[in-house]
């Protein structure tokens, strides 16, 4: 997986619409550039910061590789050339966008020496976009929001993550307020309905986005996978985290032996129930099944 900046500016909201980045194969003066080139590097599931007027707006996730297109005519640029390319994309908006003022500190150590997205006065390079590392890309989904929604979250406290391949794992992650918990969340409101998946509870404000795999055991691409997820309430979600509860490829729940029936009535957990889950949650249920269920 790669990760990238993009400079939107004005064409944000419009490529926003499209759920699309585009950009022209050649300049004004019929030269090629290496910011709009770098389209050619991304792939399918790279994820993509959106920043537009120092403020990162989304994050998106790359349905495509680059392909042939000519300019939107959503997009009112008459003195751009026509040719150019394309990636579609999958994007989430944050609640509250995150100021580059605010983290630019944290992140400018891990900024590539060449083709960086910033200046050493803090400034964006002239350019659209931009690679960066999985560092910086964790450092600003890790960035604790001041205001606005708060996550519920399985825990309250830091999680200290193992050392290993993921390097999104090598941090301190607060996982009642981190952007990236904010972005997770509403990716799940997109794949899900509005509600508990098991309690049916819609209050939005009591609903969790958790992980079916542990986000101290997935990989970085299991991390922001929205089908690494469920949207439950806080009395499902704690019964899923311990193990007492999990579900088969199937979708019919299961319960662990270490939990009465009484206790599941008091829950108003029915042991009949059914989750429809897609072929790309299976790998996740077995994960869970297998390690984290308690049969």
């Amino acid at each position: 997986m790669k990760f990238f900046l993009v400079f939107q500016g004005d064409t944000y909201e419009e490529e926003k619409l499209l759920s699309c980045l585009w950009a022209p194969k050649l300049n004004k003066v019929g030269n090629e550039v290496h910011h709009h080139k770098r389209l050619l590097d991304v792939n399918i599931a790279d994820q993509i910061v959106h920043l537009e007027n120092k403020k990162i707006r989304a994050i998106s996730k790359a349905k495509s590789k680059a392909y042939d297109c000519e300019c939107p005519r959503e997009f009112n640029r008459p003195t751009w050339l026509r040719d150019g390319r394309k990636v579609d994309l999958d994007l989430t908006e944050f609640d509250t966008p995150i100021e580059v003022d605010s983290i630019f500190n944290k992140i400018k150590k891990d900024l590539p020496e060449k083709y960086s997205p910033f200046n050493i006065k803090e400034g964006g390079n002239q350019g659209y976009i931009y690679e960066i590392g999985a560092k910086v890309f964790n450092t600003i989904l890790n960035t604790d929001f001041e205001e606005g929604e708060n996550i519920p979250s399985n825990t309250e406290k830091n999680i200290s993550t193992p050392t290993g391949p993921s390097t999104l794992s090598n941090v301190m992650v607060n996982r009642r307020s981190s952007a990236w918990q904010n972005i997770f969340k509403k990716k799940l409101f997109k794949l899900w309905p509005s509600e508990c998946a098991i309690s049916k509870v819609k209050n939005k404000s009591l609903l969790i986005g958790a992980h079916i795999k542990p986000w101290t055991k997935s990989n970085d691409i299991e991390k922001v996978d929205e089908y690494n997820g469920l949207l439950l309430a806080p009395g499902p979600d704690k019964l899923f985290e311990l193990g007492l509860i999990s579900f088969e490829d199937n979708g019919k729940i299961i319960v662990s032996k270490e939990i009465s029936s009484e206790d599941l009535s008091k829950l108003n957990i029915n042991k009949n129930f059914t989750i429809f889950f897609k072929e790309a949650h299976k790998k996740y249920l077995r994960y869970h099944r297998d390690i984290k269920f308690k049969k």
